[in-house]
């Protein structure tokens, strides 16, 4: 119930430096500043990119990575699409999850991507992005059975159950203008999810923060 009520109020605090970035738009410099080179004036940018990310189900450490891309508008307001996948599900295995069965964990999430800037022409800056979407998870079957002649490993994989569910993810990031058409970033993320339903699985199994990085390339 506090991570609910964590991410609640999180949301609300974005929305409120929303309001006060509009107000304090009209006192940021005319030119973006970047670490290497001049940035470009434009009033409707793009941008595509990739994500990693690091975060926990439960007691099993998770390996996330995705990509990530949008139209920027005024240099403030982002609005894409992005999406994770698990990619470490090699290591996510649960012996004997159903009777003898041992199972794999797989899957991912993505969405649409609604994100504010604050002070985007700074050479460092904070986003606020928010996830809202859908994603799926799957326990799959891991046994492997030998052909005839015994000397080849055939690998059969059944999925034993899975779901799909909504996920809401709202987040707050630090970002580096490197070069007018590459950005570096690193943040912070609580992912919240109010109906997975997985056989022998708690309904708030991925409910949890993740520490992420991204490189955006693109023209903002």
């Amino acid at each position: 119930m506090k991570k609910i009520t964590f991410a609640i109020m999180f949301a609300l605090l974005s929305t409120t430096l929303f309001a006060q970035a509009q107000n304090s738009g009209t006192s940021q410099v005319e030119e973006m500043k970047t670490l290497f080179g001049k940035g470009n004036k434009v009033k409707i940018g793009w941008f595509i990119g990739t994500n990693g990310g690091y975060t926990r189900f439960n007691s099993r450490d998770i390996a996330l990575m995705g990509l990530s891309a949008g139209l920027i508008i005024n240099h403030n307001f982002t609005i894409g699409l992005t999406g994770y996948g698990i990619t470490n599900s090699d290591y996510l295995t649960y012996r004997q999850f159903i009777d003898t069965t041992d199972v794999r964990l797989e899957g991912g999430y993505c969405g649409l991507l609604v994100e504010y800037t604050l002070f985007p022409k700074s050479v460092v800056h904070v986003t606020f992005p928010v996830l809202i979407g859908g994603g799926n998870l799957s326990y799959n079957s891991i046994y492997d059975k030998r052909n005839k002649d015994g000397d080849d490993w055939n690998w059969d994989n059944k999925a034993i159950d899975k779901d799909y569910f909504f996920v809401i993810e709202p987040g707050v990031k630090a970002e580096v203008n490197i070069f007018k058409f590459m950005r570096l970033g690193a943040g912070v993320s609580y992912r919240y999810t109010p109906d997975l339903n997985l056989i022998h699985t708690s309904a708030s199994f991925i409910n949890n923060f993740t520490a992420s990085a991204s490189l955006k390339f693109g023209k903002f």
